[in-house]
Protein backbone atom coordinates (compact mmCIF):
# COMPACT_ATOMS: atom_id res chain seq x y z
CA UNK A 1 0.00 0.00 0.00
CA UNK A 2 1.67 3.38 -0.55
CA UNK A 3 1.40 6.72 0.93
CA UNK A 4 0.40 9.88 -0.54
CA UNK A 5 2.52 12.74 -0.99
CA UNK A 6 1.09 14.59 1.94
CA UNK A 7 1.37 12.05 4.19
CA UNK A 8 5.09 10.57 2.79
CA UNK A 9 7.49 10.65 6.14
CA UNK A 10 10.47 13.81 6.35
CA UNK A 11 14.01 12.76 5.99
CA UNK A 12 14.79 12.39 9.83
CA UNK A 13 18.61 14.07 8.86
CA UNK A 14 16.76 17.00 7.44
CA UNK A 15 14.50 17.34 10.31
CA UNK A 16 17.46 16.96 12.44
CA UNK A 17 19.60 19.64 10.56
CA UNK A 18 15.95 21.90 10.78
CA UNK A 19 16.09 21.74 14.24
CA UNK A 20 20.01 22.56 14.89
CA UNK A 21 19.82 25.20 12.61
CA UNK A 22 17.18 27.31 14.16
CA UNK A 23 19.13 27.90 16.51
CA UNK A 24 21.64 30.78 16.61
CA UNK A 25 24.73 28.47 18.37
CA UNK A 26 25.23 26.12 15.63
CA UNK A 27 26.74 27.06 12.54
CA UNK A 28 26.09 24.85 9.25
CA UNK A 29 29.72 23.25 9.59
CA UNK A 30 28.87 22.22 12.81
CA UNK A 31 25.50 20.67 11.78
CA UNK A 32 27.38 19.16 8.89
CA UNK A 33 29.64 17.48 10.89
CA UNK A 34 27.40 16.39 13.69
CA UNK A 35 25.17 14.89 11.35
CA UNK A 36 28.12 13.44 9.36
CA UNK A 37 26.98 14.28 5.94
CA UNK A 38 29.13 16.28 3.23
CA UNK A 39 28.68 19.51 1.36
CA UNK A 40 26.69 17.39 -1.28
CA UNK A 41 24.19 15.65 0.76
CA UNK A 42 23.59 18.48 2.44
CA UNK A 43 22.63 20.68 -0.48
CA UNK A 44 20.44 18.08 -1.61
CA UNK A 45 18.55 17.81 1.54
CA UNK A 46 18.47 21.88 1.38
CA UNK A 47 17.04 21.08 -2.34
CA UNK A 48 14.20 18.27 -1.34
CA UNK A 49 12.93 20.01 2.06
CA UNK A 50 11.23 23.51 2.01
CA UNK A 51 11.40 24.41 5.36
CA UNK A 52 15.13 23.95 6.08
CA UNK A 53 15.31 26.13 2.51
CA UNK A 54 13.70 28.49 4.59
CA UNK A 55 15.64 28.18 7.89
CA UNK A 56 18.36 28.91 5.62
CA UNK A 57 17.20 32.01 3.89
CA UNK A 58 16.28 33.14 7.38
CA UNK A 59 19.77 33.06 8.70
CA UNK A 60 21.46 34.45 5.69
CA UNK A 61 19.01 37.47 6.30
CA UNK A 62 19.92 37.45 9.97
CA UNK A 63 17.08 35.98 11.73
CA UNK A 64 16.14 32.85 13.19
CA UNK A 65 13.17 31.10 11.56
CA UNK A 66 11.34 29.87 14.37
CA UNK A 67 7.27 29.28 12.53
CA UNK A 68 5.83 31.90 14.31
CA UNK A 69 3.10 33.81 11.88
CA UNK A 70 0.99 36.62 12.86
CA UNK A 71 -2.71 36.24 11.95
CA UNK A 72 -6.39 38.34 11.77
CA UNK A 73 -8.38 36.12 14.30
CA UNK A 74 -11.32 35.59 11.90
CA UNK A 75 -13.79 35.69 14.82
CA UNK A 76 -12.85 39.19 16.10
CA UNK A 77 -10.27 40.50 13.88
CA UNK A 78 -7.68 40.98 16.63
CA UNK A 79 -3.91 40.31 14.98
CA UNK A 80 -2.27 37.40 16.96
CA UNK A 81 1.00 35.37 16.61
CA UNK A 82 1.04 31.69 16.18
CA UNK A 83 3.06 28.81 15.31
CA UNK A 84 -0.01 26.65 14.45
CA UNK A 85 -2.84 26.76 12.11
CA UNK A 86 -5.38 27.80 14.05
CA UNK A 87 -7.58 30.74 12.74
CA UNK A 88 -8.55 32.16 15.92
CA UNK A 89 -7.21 34.34 19.15
CA UNK A 90 -6.66 32.43 22.15
CA UNK A 91 -10.15 34.46 23.59
CA UNK A 92 -13.06 31.82 25.05
CA UNK A 93 -15.39 33.39 22.50
CA UNK A 94 -13.44 33.13 19.82
CA UNK A 95 -12.30 29.20 20.60
CA UNK A 96 -15.91 28.83 21.19
CA UNK A 97 -17.07 31.04 17.77
CA UNK A 98 -14.38 28.79 15.73
CA UNK A 99 -15.31 25.21 17.03
CA UNK A 100 -19.07 25.88 16.40
CA UNK A 101 -18.10 26.72 12.34
CA UNK A 102 -16.40 23.57 11.78
CA UNK A 103 -18.68 21.64 13.96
Amino acid sequence: MSTPASEAQHDPIAEAATLLLRSPRWSVSDVLELLEIGDTEFRRLVEADALLARVLEARQGGTVYNGVVERQCSVCGEVFSTATFRDHCGAPRCLQVSRLRRA
